[in-house]
């Protein structure tokens, strides 16, 4: 009887924390949305002055860029000998990025292997797999944007941005080597007996990774993408000038420089830290107003894409796992 009490108690546990969770990020995903209602009120804008067609173009892109990025989270799971469904991935990573507004970030770990874990998938290979996709997004996330601030540093009006993005470079890039990342989980694993992992990281090398990597960078330029959208959907009173091609290089680069910036930061959303980025490489050309507008507008279709993929992969899963049970 005794068992069987610990044993309830251990389950209402389980579920109580996960309704906790959940009622947190559904409270943090308000606050964003409140924070930026306001924010485009305070500058006597509503989503009526918006282009929906190019909003909805935004939503689009970036639906492909986090797809890319999925694909290499599976394919980081592959790497490590794990047998995920690419259903499972793709979900387990659409659902984990809701987990990015509660502070500290570690929820986004846990959600995605929690729910990619299975008897194909162990918790341990999949929390490595969270790191070895976050770190190579990042760092790739890092040189795409360097690589196209200095293909295009004769618009760069502030120059220590180029600095910046060598910076994030190397605290991106460093950690995501996959001889340093062997070392590290080899280090870890030591100590936690983390199961045959010293196997499984055998196959991480730069021949694996690099397939991978070229992925990441088409997730980075549908992310780009959906800056340009963003700003086609202005209308164009906002803007000190119309927005046209010469910006594009720009705004390209701006969203991955922000995102990587606000990865390392450890904020929630990486708010605030995206939003000076962005004003610092737009404003000169936009005005301060009208790339800190771009900025929240932004974030704003971006929760909302990330919301309906969220919710559409729990409804998925929970289809394919009833299936399966019948």
């Amino acid at each position: 009887m005794p068992l069987i009490n610990n044993q309830s108690r251990k389950t209402a546990g389980i579920a109580t924390l996960k309704v906790v969770v959940v009622l947190l990020i559904v409270y943090m995903i308000y606050r964003t949305v409140d924070q930026t209602g306001r924010e485009f009120t305070s500058r006597d804008l509503s989503l009526s002055n918006f282009s929906y067609l190019w909003l909805v173009a935004s939503a689009f892109c970036y639906a492909l860029g986090l797809g890319c990025f999925a694909w290499f989270w599976h394919g980081a799971l592959r790497l490590l000998q794990q047998t995920p469904r690419l259903s499972e991935s793709l979900g387990s990573y659409f659902i984990s990025h809701l987990g990015k507004y509660v502070p500290g970030k570690a929820l986004v770990v846990v959600i995605r292997s929690e729910r990619v874990k299975s008897t194909r998938t162990s918790l341990s290979s999949a929390v490595t797999g969270v790191f070895i996709e976050t770190l190579g997004m990042m760092a790739v996330g890092a040189v795409t944007a360097g690589l196209i601030l200095a293909f295009n540093h004769q618009t760069l009006q502030n120059p220590t941005l180029l600095w910046i993005s060598l910076g994030l470079v190397f605290a991106a890039g460093v950690p995501a080597s996959p001889p340093l990342f062997r070392k590290a989980i080899r280090f870890v694993d030591k100590r936690k007996k983390l199961g045959n992992l010293e196997d499984q990281i055998s196959h991480l090398t730069l021949r694996n990774l690099f397939p991978f990597w070229m992925v990441a960078v088409a997730g980075w330029l549908w992310l780009g993408a959906s800056m340009l959208a963003i700003l086609e959907a202005f209308p164009e009173k906002v803007f000190n000038q119309p927005f046209d091609a010469s910006i594009a290089p720009l705004a390209m680069s701006c969203v991955a420089l922000a995102m990587v910036a606000g990865f390392i930061s450890l904020i929630p959303g990486g708010a605030g830290v995206r939003e000076y980025i962005i004003l610092a490489l737009l404003g000169p050309t936009l005005g301060a107003t009208g790339a800190i507008l771009a900025a929240v507008a932004l974030r704003l279709v971006w929760l909302v894409t990330e919301v309906l993929l969220a919710i559409g992969s729990i409804i998925v899963m929970r289809q394919q796992r009833t299936i399966r049970n019948t």
